[in-house]
């Protein structure tokens, strides 16, 4: 059953994943990474290639970009080989930037982890300027294979998941390698959870890890369930939420042998779930959101959107933020489930097309009760929480 299952993921995946051929042109970059918010601005891998800072203020009041409010556009490449010869081709990006202390980190699908300073990224100085804490790891020409997760960075030290299967702990402000783990897979496209000295991470095998923050060694426990693990693991209340190729939640408490509770679906749970004061929201590919209750696995309520689903959830006081990959965003109470679906800008005639003219596959993040999106037409959306409306895209294919 788990190679069916697993055969299945490498049909999607090669779907999802894979980029175009070389007939005459370079290869179209590809990849749905999301938008994550730090200290007023947001930050974020474009559909060209490029890690960007966007400052909403500065893009309503429609200043040229970039402004001086912090905005940067970073175009990051890399060498290729192919029956059309040898070239330079833009970065892929799947993972979500992370940042801490004003850096900036980011997982490239080509392989490589870069750390960014702002200052230096938006004076346009020569990528890395080793003495402002810029690095990018592997030094050489070697990858760490594909990186599809987003790093996390925990105690000065980046963490990342590689298809290699491996865990890496970098310095954060050098890029050297502290470890890297044992395979713990095939391949590792998920963000894995750190918590105090231990990391969670959870496999497409079915397996749940627990590795040890000082060297990267396996700890005791190991969780192992009857199909492979989908989504990335979350935690809560020492308890580990993630979604499974079985179409269950899992929430496994740290330690045990057997899950907590099984939540099934009528998918697969692909994007991680959110949990909030004790109630956990999972979005399906089954074009469903559920409400479950984290302790116990019952469900407290549903609510169809009717197409998948792909991307996490997002919490903006007492309502929850729900994008659909159709291009559909709604907007639901969090205690009762009652929704209502974004309005396409244009939707003058009242007709039923989608709040986003563009799919949506990447996370994206909520500032000042605005959901941010970052849409498959390579533009970046505003959306009014209380208004319920949706601003003009903002295009990111800006040189």
């Amino acid at each position: 059953m788990r190679t069916k299952i697993l055969i299945s993921l490498g049909i999607f995946c090669f779907l999802a994943l894979s980029a175009g051929g070389c007939i005459g042109r370079q290869t179209k970059p590809v990849g749905s990474s999301g938008v994550t918010s730090y200290d007023g601005v947001l930050y974020l891998g474009s559909m060209d290639g490029k890690i960007m800072a966007i400052s909403p203020s500065a893009r309503s009041q429609e200043l040229g970009f970039p402004s001086s409010s912090g905005e940067w556009s970073f175009a990051f490449t890399m060498p290729s080989k192919g029956i059309c010869g040898s070239s330079s081709v833009p970065a892929v990006i799947y993972s979500i930037p992370a940042v801490a202390d004003g850096m900036v980190c980011i997982g490239i699908y080509n392989g490589k982890v870069l750390m960014m300073n702002p200052l230096a990224r938006s004076q346009k100085l020569p990528f890395p300027q080793v003495r402002s804490g810029e690095w990018v790891y592997p030094r050489t020409d070697d990858v760490i294979k594909p990186i599809v997760g987003s790093p996390v960075i925990a105690d000065d030290t980046v963490y990342v998941c590689g298809s290699d299967g491996r865990v890496y702990a970098l310095d954060m402000t050098y890029g050297d390698e502290r470890w890297k783990s044992d395979p713990l897979g095939d391949k590792l496209w998920t963000t894995p959870v750190v918590d105090g000295n231990t990391i969670y991470v959870s496999t497409f095998e079915g397996y749940i890890y627990a590795l040890s923050t000082k060297d990267g060694s396996l700890l005791p426990w190991i969780f192992e369930a009857e199909a492979g693990f989908v989504s990335s693991p979350v935690l809560y209340d020492d308890t580990i939420f993630v979604g499974s190729f079985d179409r269950s939640l899992y929430a496994v408490k740290i330690g045990d042998d057997k899950p907590l509770w099984k939540f099934p679906a009528g998918n697969w749970f692909w994007a991680a779930p959110l949990v909030n004061n004790g109630v956990v929201y999972a979005a399906c590919l089954d074009g469903k959101v559920y409400a479950i209750n984290a302790g116990t696995g019952d469900e407290l309520w549903q609510f169809d959107i009717g197409g998948r689903i792909v991307s996490s959830p997002v919490l903006a006081n007492d309502l929850l933020v729900v994008a659909c990959e159709s291009g559909n965003v709604y907007i639901v109470n969090a205690e009762t489930g009652d929704g209502r679906r974004v309005k396409n800008p244009d939707d003058s005639q009242n007709a039923d097309r989608p709040s986003i003219n563009a799919p949506i596959q990447g996370t994206f993040c909520i500032q000042n009760n605005i959901a941010y999106i970052k849409a498959q037409d390579n533009h970046l959306y505003a959306v009014d929480i209380d208004q319920g409306k949706v601003s003009p895209g903002f295009s990111l294919a800006i040189e």
